[in-house]
């Protein structure tokens, strides 16, 4: 085969750097120039800059808007709103008015050329709002330049300015929200595009369908600078090579709208900033461009950032001491918000002092900053909701009755999750269940990531991998457990594709602007998008989900909804272009926001759907909108495993909630990236308090289930996820309260201090619902401290240590916590009661009967506080028919004033329950109450009590409950005695049945006699087993102890074949016993059988090894012998060559001088330069043919491996063009994108004739002696032929061949004889061949040394053998070489022992290295059975943008070698089980044999 030529290589090497250049980014740092800046985006720059003309000329400016026709009626105000600039387009303004007191502006284009889009608030409102239509309710004044009404029971005013347009939202007469008091209102009406007239200052509007007729609009000098200078970007604009074609033209809105006497503002999520917003025009810390609301796929995204990510919720919430406000613009399309502040206008200040307030008024008056907003909308009409409070909890409530409340979701959906890309196969998902019971940690969900659908094609299981998916699932329900499958909404574009075809068939795929079905590229390769605004999509993708068409499902499997902002890699922005068309006409630019959301809503009614009596769903989503939290739960998308983005987790969650979006989280450890042990520790403390806790992964990083951490890591760890275990009683309320009112889990310092102004920024605590909880995550690198800032003077106590800590009556108090790694800051709060269940079960289901425990902390006074706790079946709808459980605890003083009493009543939610629908709620006799009758609070912990109860006893008992006290500091003690332990007061069996109303008396004057507590744990702990287990009898078996937590949890465990780990009525256990102990003596028997033959086996392989080992030594005696024997020989034969080479001294020096020795000397100087350039160069070509044919196999279609797409499609030419490995790829295999033909080869010129030297040759060359060369010239290189008539006398030639040898004698005597007399002379010797005794002594010693080299290789290569660990009796001596494979489906597996192990694409017959034979096990002990049972193999092919290949080999007893199994734990680390006879060792002793499983 020819070399390649090097204008190929260097084609290669250039295709394979631009990859690297293309792909390689930073770890860090997102691709911005992927996404559009303000600057980038037309209509933001266009309104950016009117912005900034008006504060060019504020004494100039005026808004051209004007009030027309004002009137109201029945609760809504219209009137008509004129444009000076344009006096024939008209516009529409109504103001609604609701009976919860919210009010609504509505602005739209009348009779314009096409219609504004106007359905943002149909998706994203849940029901129509009622409107106050009693006209008594109002006040209604409305003159020539003003209209003011005041409604909400006269507490809100509205105030319009007619001309130019100004809206005053007031409270107690207060301005709260102001519209247009900038003056930024511009709503640019349809158009059609614009053609200036020669010689005339005026615009000149002209429809091109009726040239005829033209508008000549007023001359700009009326209104300075509120035109735009030009109409760039208003008809087309082009972004990273992508055109949008814009066929409406301009149609963006703008308006400021301003707070004044507001400093916070708070919303408008997705951004990884702080919960306080910051400024986008200047200020300190200011961002450089507005915050953008626009969905998108941005991986690695930037912290502390303005740029637009997953999701858009345009609400903005204002907060001020004692007042909040917001506002809700229902718009689907782009926008960027603008934020500025400064200080508040004098009037603002001294209005406030002026006015008198109501009695009831919590606003403490305008703070001295003022935010002012702009918010810029690429297309839609303004619909804004207006919010006046008076509080956060108002808020919360109206926004949320509006868009929608949180529901109740399934409990396990609020446990932990463990999720990576990608669990390869349906062993995998049940040995990472495995390995979780093993460590006893609980997780609830197992997520399946992209990988677990054939080929992509999403809700088609990949059977290679997943054979029986209901099995897998049904193996994880038997333990409570759920499945989650990741549904994305692209569609493979492939004809045999049911999904694909069905939605062609009702023609309800996304559409080009021309009409064609819109196609783009994700993971599905060429891929379409269902356009699910169309009506025919939704029940067509509802019934998807059904167990008839999503086969292998099952009603345990959930889904996971990504990708839905839609991402599309080839899209501008990784998105769906502007101008593609949805179902009526509307282009995707005016709904892009909202898509992502209406996905997850199908998909959730699919979930309900699919089986009766339905159970609540559970669907993850990315993208999302305002009223999303409706329909399931988000996550922050890509993150990085860094600590930036882990503390930026904390204010993500917190804008979540209040913005509505109070289900979420972020994937712990990050998505990208391997963090450290300490980094992964502190984020799993922060997802033990998420509301969606869930470790997640890319496919590059290293695995990080729990259990694989080292010690005490994984104790950490495991701890933090038992902790949020524990305290999901607390959870699950606090998702119950948001259910109910709309108030976040997770709540801000604002929230719950709404006057301390001190808190309002704070973004790194947060409280727990209603529990009273302050939790202070540790994300700072090598922390060992914190302060967390208390609000209020309450006590608050350690939740871990029961220390106490002590806030300030005012200005609020920092404290400092220790917080080592194991520890995360926790406080609970003084006043509040806290549920918990302290028995860990392996999931969050199979609690349900355990008992609860109670924490009381006392507040200041040291005699109140109050908790609740809800509770229901966790799963299906029945809570909705009144079947739940809802307590709530109170501590107080009793009515003699000297004891307290511990209360539990019903919460009765009665009046939520008629709201919702819900039946009427029974408090003890509802179904659920029934079925928990007998589940108790069975221990009380009381911290902070100023002194020791003498009697605790039921109301109406006469013994009282054993409790034990610790002294320790009281709530009552004052700050400077925080930091010390609280006294404490636990009773461990306080016996109080959990559906029913009790009294606690703790009487602290007559003692009285007490009930010993029943240690209801020693029940199940067996002298036999550790601290902490049960043990199984298992008569007819081999006895098992098991963990406490695994008794009574309603799974009949296998290790308790007899049953006797249930005993309490959840669930019935046979007694299995007989047959497993049966079927287990077969298996054991079985297994002996294997072992007995092995071993028979490996004997054989000994006896091999024995012989030769004996074979080897007495090789290495042997070729020792000869070694000595030839080096006697060589020291005799160059001895002899010595002295013939110092007689030759002197004609050697003068061959050295001449110019021959010199140039053979350079020219081999250059033979070794050239050979290892060559050497370094196909070093070269090695390298990057082996990254682009991975490249070209493996490579992920996301949108950073475009690129890598575009080099291995020219490396598959390379290759077809110089015949340097055959371009095997089947037709349709690949990407699915039709290729250009390759290019043919390049011939150079003069290169067709050239010698192609090998390597081998080439070293001969360089290895030839110059002396030899020289002194070979003669016999090298034909003597010249005389020319002329000298040739004509040579005898010779003209005599008959006969005569020949008898002519040749007598000439050489007669030259003989001539020579002697001096009539001639000989020449002198030029070469070797005149001296061959010289000759023949060099090439004696050459052959002697050559012997020698060969014999020492030998002698090492032997020793070398000799010194390998061929195991303990040199068994693994018959297997050298020997190698074993396995067809897999995609890939034919090999391993060689002790050579290499490859993997083989069965479709283009790749080969690749995945290392070779490196050592045993490292991490067993050397010479133990531990230690041959395992092989390393490392050093493989290096893998595209991760590590060099690797392989574990287990081995395992068999009578024969075979490769059983392949899987890939590690992205590039391979591990293969390999049977063997030779690990088939012997047994051990009997009496060694374990007793126990």
């Amino acid at each position: 085969m020819p070399r390649p030529r090097l204008p190929h290589l260097a084609a290669l090497a250039l295709s394979a750097l631009l990859a690297l250049v293309l792909v390689v980014e930073p770890a860090s740092a997102v691709k911005r120039g992927d996404f559009k800046t303000c600057d980038q985006s037309g209509f933001c720059k266009r309104n950016r800059a009117f912005a900034d003309r008006a504060d060019e000329h504020p004494k100039d400016w005026a808004s051209p808007y004007a009030i027309d026709r004002p009137a109201f009626v029945a609760g809504t105000y219209t009137a008509g709103v004129a444009n000076a600039l344009f006096p024939d387009i008209q516009f529409r303004l109504e103001v609604r008015f609701h009976a919860d007191g919210v009010a609504r502006v509505i602005m739209d284009e009348v009779n314009g050329l096409r219609q504004r889009y106007n359905e943002a608030a149909e998706w994203a409102v849940q029901t129509t709002p009622t409107l106050a239509t009693d006209d008594g309710e109002f006040t209604v004044a409305i003159t020539k330049d003003l209209s003011s009404i005041t409604y909400a029971n006269g507490r809100h005013e509205v105030r319009i300015e007619h001309q130019p347009v100004k809206v005053t939202f007031l409270r107690d007469g207060q301005p709260h929200i102001v519209l247009n008091e900038r003056g930024l209102l511009n709503m640019e009406h349809f158009r059609v595009k614009s053609i200036p007239k020669e010689g005339d200052e005026q615009l000149v509007v002209q429809d091109p369908e009726h040239p005829e007729v033209e508008t000549i609009i007023v001359k700009e000098e009326a209104f300075p600078g509120f035109l735009p200078p030009n109409d760039d970007t208003m008809w087309e604009e082009s972004f990273a090579g992508k055109t949008d074609s814009k066929p409406k033209g301009p149609e963006s809105l703008s308006l400021d709208i301003t707070f004044p006497g507001y400093e916070h503002v708070y919303g408008i999520p997705q951004h990884a900033s702080s919960l306080s917003l910051k400024q986008t025009r200047g200020g300190e810390g200011a961002y450089t461009d507005p915050y953008r609301l626009y969905n998108l796929d941005v991986f690695e995204y930037d912290t502390d950032s303005e740029m637009a990510i997953y999701g858009a919720i345009p609400l903005m919430k204002a907060h001020r001491a004692g007042s909040t406000v917001a506002v809700f613009h229902a718009v689907g399309s782009e926008a960027w918000i603008d934020i500025t502040k400064a200080p508040t206008p004098k009037p603002v200040l001294s209005a406030f002092r002026k006015t008198q307030k109501p009695a009831d008024s919590t606003d403490l008056g305008p703070a001295a900053t003022t935010t002012t907003t702009h918010w810029m909308t690429e297309s839609g009409i303004l619909d804004l909701f207006i919010f006046l409070g008076p509080s956060p909890l108002t808020i919360f409530d109206q926004y949320t009755a509006l868009t929608g409340r949180t529901p109740l979701p399934q409990l396990f959906a609020i446990a932990y999750h463990q999720c990576r890309w990608n669990y390869q196969s349906q062993t995998d998902v049940l040995d990472v269940q495995r390995r979780f019971d093993e460590a006893d940690i609980p997780f609830d969900v197992i997520w399946l990531d992209i990988e677990y659908a054939d080929e992509h094609q999403y809700m088609i299981w990949d059977r290679r991998n997943f054979p029986e998916p209901e099995v897998m699932q049904d193996k994880l329900a038997e333990k409570g457990r759920k499945l989650v499958a990741i549904v994305d909404p692209h569609i493979k574009r492939n004809p045999n594709l049911y999904i694909y075809k069905e939605a062609q068939d009702l023609d309800i795929l996304s559409k080009t602007p021309d009409g064609k079905e819109l196609e783009g590229w994700c993971w599905t390769g060429s891929s379409a998008w269902t356009d699910f605004f169309h009506p025919k999509s939704w029940d067509w993708w509802i019934g998807q989900f059904s167990f008839e068409k999503f086969k292998g499902s099952t009603k345990n499997l959930f889904v996971w909804n990504d990708m839905n902002e839609p991402s599309i890699f080839n899209g501008p922005e990784i998105t769906m272009q502007k101008d593609a068309v949805h179902y009526g006409g509307w282009e995707h630019r005016d709904v892009h926001n909202i898509g992502g959301m209406i996905f997850q809503n199908l998909t959730a009614q699919g979930l309900v759907q699919r089986e009766d009596p339905p159970k609540r769903p559970f669907v993850l989503t990315r993208a999302f909108y305002a009223g999303s939290q409706r329909f399931g739960a988000m996550w922050t998308g890509d993150n990085l495993g860094t600590w930036h983005h882990l503390a930026s987790t904390i204010p993500m969650l917190l804008t979540n909630g209040i913005a509505g979006m109070t289900f979420s989280g972020a994937d712990v450890g990050g998505f990208f990236g391997n963090p450290s042990e300490e980094m992964m520790v502190r984020w799993y403390q922060v997802g033990a308090f998420s509301p969606f806790f869930r470790a997640h992964g890319h496919i590059d990083t290293k695995r990080r289930e729990p259990y694989l951490f080292g010690q005490p890591i994984q104790g950490y760890i495991r701890d933090a996820i038992r902790l949020r275990y524990k305290i999901l009683p607390a959870m699950y309320t606090a998702f119950y309260e948001a259910s109910l009112t709309g108030i976040p889990i997770l709540r801000p310092q604002y929230v719950l201090f709404p006057d301390d102004a001190q808190g309002f920024a704070i973004d790194d605590q947060f409280y727990l619902g209603s529990t009273g909880l302050l939790v202070k995550p540790v994300v700072a690198e090598g922390a060992t401290e914190t302060s967390i800032y208390i609000s209020d003077d309450q006590p608050y106590y350690h939740y871990a240590t029961h220390e106490i800590h002590f806030g300030a009556a005012t200005g609020g108090a920092h404290v400092k916590i220790s917080a080592p790694l194991d520890s995360l800051p926790v406080l609970q709060r003084g006043g509040s009661i806290f549920p918990r269940r302290d028995l860990v079960r392996r999931s969050a289901i199979l609690t349900w009967r355990d008992p609860i425990t109670l924490v009381v902390a006392v507040d200041l006074a040291g005699k109140s506080a109050t908790g609740s706790i809800y509770l229901d079946d966790g799963e299906s709808y029945s809570n909705e028919k009144g079947e739940y459980v809802y307590r709530g605890f109170t501590l107080a003083p009793a009515e003699d004033g000297k004891n307290l009493v511990l209360q539990s009543r019903s919460l009765h939610a009665a009046q939520e329950s008629v709201e919702q629908g819900v039946a009427a709620y029974n408090p003890t006799e509802n179904a659920w109450a029934r079925k928990i009758s007998d589940v108790v609070v069975r221990e009380i912990v009381i911290l902070g009590l100023p002194s020791k109860p003498s009697c605790i006893k039921k109301a109406g008992g006469d013994v009282g409950l054993e409790f034990t006290w610790s002294d320790g500091v009281a709530a009552t003690a004052g700050r400077r005695r925080g930091g010390k332990k609280a006294s404490e007061l636990v009773i461990t069996d306080a016996g109080a049945p959990i559906t029913a109303d009790w009294d606690l008396v703790f009487d602290f004057g007559a003692a009285c006699g007490v009930t010993p507590a029943v240690d209801h744990d020693a029940a199940f702990q067996s002298p036999e087993c550790a601290a902490g287990q049960f043990r199984c009898q298992n008569v007819g078996h081999i006895p098992s102890c098991i963990l406490r937590s695994r008794v009574n949890d309603g799974v009949c465990d296998p290790e308790c074949c007899d049953g006797s780990d249930e005993t309490d009525g959840k669930t019935e256990c046979a007694d299995r016993c007989k047959e497993i102990g049966a079927s287990f003596r077969k298996a054991a028997d079985e297994e002996a059988r294997k072992r007995r033959v092995g071993s028979a086996v490996r004997k054989e392989y000994i006896t091999f090894g024995v012989k030769e080992k004996a074979r080897l030594e007495a090789d290495v005696e042997q070729v020792a012998k000869d070694i000595a024997k030839l080096e006697a020989r060589e020291q005799t034969a160059k001895a002899g060559l010595d002295i013939m080479e110092t007689a030759e001294a002197g004609d050697t020096e003068r061959k050295k001088s001449s110019v021959l020795y010199q140039q053979i000397l350079e020219m081999q100087s250059a033979i070794k330069a050239l050979r290892a350039h060559r050497a370094n160069l196909e070093a070269h070509v090695s390298d990057l043919s082996s990254i682009l044919s991975e490249l070209s196999r493996d490579f992920n279609p996301n949108y950073q491996d475009m690129a890598v797409l575009g080099a291995s499609r020219a490396f598959k030419d390379w290759q077809t063009a110089n015949g340097v490995a055959e371009a095997d790829v089947e037709e349709g295999e690949g990407d699915g994108i039709v290729q250009d033909a390759p290019p043919p080869p390049v011939e150079t010129s003069g290169e067709a004739d050239a010698k192609d030297y090998t390597d081998r040759e080439l070293q001969a060359l360089e290895d030839e002696d110059p002396l030899a060369l020289i002194d070979s010239l003669s016999s090298r290189v034909a003597p010249a032929t005389p020319a002329g008539i000298a040739s004509i006398f040579k005898i010779e030639d003209y005599m008959p061949e006969a005569w020949r040898p008898k002519f040749d004698e007598l000439k050489q005597q007669l030259l003989t004889i001539l020579a002697r007399t001096g009539i001639i002379h000989a020449p002198v010797p030029a070469s070797t061949s005149d001296h061959p005794e010289l000759v023949r002594a060099r090439a004696a010693v050459s052959a002697i040394t050559d012997e020698i080299t060969t014999a020492r290789k030998k002698l090492d290569d032997t020793n070398e053998s000799l010194n390998k660990d061929w195991g303990r009796d040199w068994e693994w001596k018959k297997l050298d070489g020997t190698c074993v494979e396995k067809d897999l489906g995609e890939y034919t597996y090999s391993v060689c022992f002790f050579g290499e192990a490859t993997q083989k694409s069965n479709s283009n017959h790749a080969k690749t290295n995945l290392g070779r034979f490196s050592s045993w096990s490292t991490s067993a002990e050397a010479g133990s059975d531990a230690y041959y049972e395992k092989h390393v193999y490392d050093n493989g092919q290096r893998c595209w943008n991760g590590p060099a290949r690797s392989a574990k080999v287990d081995l395992i007893c068999a009578p024969t070698n075979a490769l059983l199994s392949v899987i890939e734990p590690e992205k590039c680390e391979y591990l293969f089980t390999v049977s063997t006879p030779a690990v088939c060792f012997p047994k051990a002793p009997e009496g060694v044999a374990k007793e126990e499983l």
